[in-house]
């Protein structure tokens, strides 16, 4: 169980920082050249690396009660993920709260853009942290597991391409809708 676990958390962090290395690179292309095509792209790229960061902040969360008995054990990767999962918490939040899609757009990419930073900050805290352990590390992946875990990371990024597609798809029905209704309300 705890294998299984460490697998998830393993595998679905990384893939939802590549999924915020999306978003970051979709929202500075909005931001240079007004294409609310690339507004979509980091919205949906957004959505599934959270969605993929909220499954390995929960599997970590499991990891951490089998490993030291504790559900928060303050461990820096879960701090971490934490940390990132807020910012980008916020970055959805700001996109309900503001109607106009023009600074709605503007606004997220450059919330996006600031959560990106926590991403390279966090793997180098716990890059740190982990050298300056005197202890060896607690937990990890066990002997023989490198190939299912490879396979699991797989699983996560195609998973996460998938996820990536039907909510661009998503988000460009509902801005043609938007953009309907606003057409008939200045008529």
């Amino acid at each position: 169980m705890r294998d299984a676990l460490f697998s998830f958390f393993g595998s679905g962090a990384p893939i939802a920082m590549a999924a915020a290395v999306v978003a970051l690179v979709a929202s500075v292309a909005f931001l240079r050249t007004r294409n609310f095509l690339y507004d979509a792209l980091a919205l949906a790229a957004t959505e599934a690396g959270f969605a993929l960061l909220a499954i390995a902040l929960a599997a970590g969360v499991l990891w951490s009660r089998t490993t030291a008995g504790v559900w928060w054990a303050w461990d820096t990767r879960l701090t971490a993920a934490l940390v990132s999962g807020l910012l980008y918490a916020a970055y959805l939040m700001l996109r309900r709260a503001i109607e106009e899609p023009t600074e709605r757009a503007t606004s997220a990419a450059v919330v996006s853009v600031f959560a990106f930073l926590d991403v390279p900050l966090a793997s180098i805290a716990i890059a740190w942290w982990r050298a300056r352990r005197t202890l060896p590390p607690e937990g990890g992946p066990p002997p023989g597991w490198d190939a299912p875990a490879s396979w699991n990371a797989l699983a996560m990024l195609v998973l996460a391409a998938a996820l990536t597609v039907i909510l661009l798809r998503r988000e460009e029905r509902r801005r043609a809708q938007d953009a309907e209704r606003r057409a008939a309300l200045t008529l």
